[in-house]
C-alpha cells in the first residue's frame, strides 16, 4: 500500500515532467546587483486605503477616515504606537493641502450610555488633534475637535433582523479628519 506523502510526490513528480519545470534550468543573471527601491509613497499618490486610513477627495475637501479600533485601545483615548505611521501620513496630507480649519471628528459605536460615547469621542478627537501637533509640527493649523458619540453611524449597529451586528459597530468607531484644500 502506498502512503499518503508517497502518493503526493509522485503526483508533484508528474506534474513537473509534464510543464517542462523539471527539465528546464533558469537563465542566469549576467551581473547581479542590488538595487533598492524606494517603497514610500504620500498617501495621495496612490490614494483610497493605505493601511488603516480611508482617503475620499472631493473639489473642496480631503475626508480621511481611521479606525478607532487601529488608532485606540478598547475603551481608551490615548494613540497607540501602532497607529502613528497612519498618523505621519495624515500629517503629510495636511501639511500639504490644508487651507484653514481642520475638523477632527470622533464617533463611537451604540454600545454604552450616550453621555458616555459622547465623553469618549470627544476624548478621542482631542487626542488625534493633540498627537499630531506635538509629533508633526502643526502648531500653526488651526484645529476644531467634535464628538458626536453614536449619533453619525457610519453603517447600522444592529443587522436587519435587529441582532448586534459587531463588523457594522467597528466600522462607527473611527476618527475622521476633514481637511479643506488648498486652491
Amino acid at each position: 500500500m502506498i502512503s499518503l506523502r508517497a502518493c503526493i510526490a509522485f503526483i508533484a513528480l508528474g506534474l513537473m515532467v509534464q510543464t517542462g519545470w523539471a527539465a528546464e534550468d533558469p537563465e542566469p543573471i549576467a551581473n547581479p546587483k542590488l538595487q533598492i527601491l524606494d517603497l514610500v509613497y504620500k498617501v495621495e499618490d496612490i490614494g483610497g486605503k493605505v493601511m488603516d486610513l480611508q482617503l475620499k477627495e472631493t473639489d473642496t475637501e480631503i475626508r480621511i477616515e481611521l479606525a478607532a479600533d487601529v488608532l485606540f485601545d478598547f475603551d481608551k483615548a490615548d494613540i497607540r504606537r501602532e497607529a502613528q505611521n497612519a498618523l505621519k501620513q495624515v500629517g503629510a496630507i495636511i501639511k500639504e493641502k490644508a487651507k484653514g480649519t481642520v475638523r477632527i471628528e470622533g464617533h463611537t459605536d451604540s454600545k454604552g450610555s450616550d453621555g458616555y460615547n459622547q465623553k469618549l469621542s470627544e476624548r478621542r478627537a482631542n487626542s488625534v488633534r493633540d498627537w499630531l501637533v506635538k509629533n508633526e509640527g502643526l502648531k500653526n493649523v488651526r484645529f476644531s475637535t467634535t464628538g458626536f458619540g453614536a449619533k453619525k453611524p457610519a453603517v447600522s449597529n444592529t443587522k436587519p433582523d435587529g441582532a448586534d451586528d459587531p463588523a457594522g459597530r467597528q466600522k462607527n468607531r473611527r476618527v475622521e479628519i476633514v481637511i479643506g484644500k488648498k486652491k
